[in-house]
């Protein structure tokens, strides 16, 4: 762990959050765009005849880690 880098990162999410209120974002198009990638790398992975099911998993666990959404605890090891 770098502490320093740790804390430059909080600062800028900080900025970033301090200040995104006066600007425009379309929240929902981010998301839904946000959404379709992450359904497309998980729907390639169910299709994938040679990954064992474990290994699509694994995999799909790895796709929501990639988009920062917690797949909870049950694969976590």
């Amino acid at each position: 762990m770098n502490i320093k880098l740790e804390l430059l990162k909080s600062c800028i999410s900080d900025f970033i959050n301090n200040n995104l209120k006066d600007f425009e974002i379309d929240a929902d198009k981010i998301a839904d765009t946000v959404a379709i990638n992450v359904l497309r790398e998980i729907q390639k992975v169910i299709q994938d005849e040679e990954c064992s099911d474990f290994d699509a998993i694994e995999e799909i666990v790895c796709i929501f880690e990639k988009y920062k959404v917690d797949a909870g605890f049950r694969h976590d090891f």
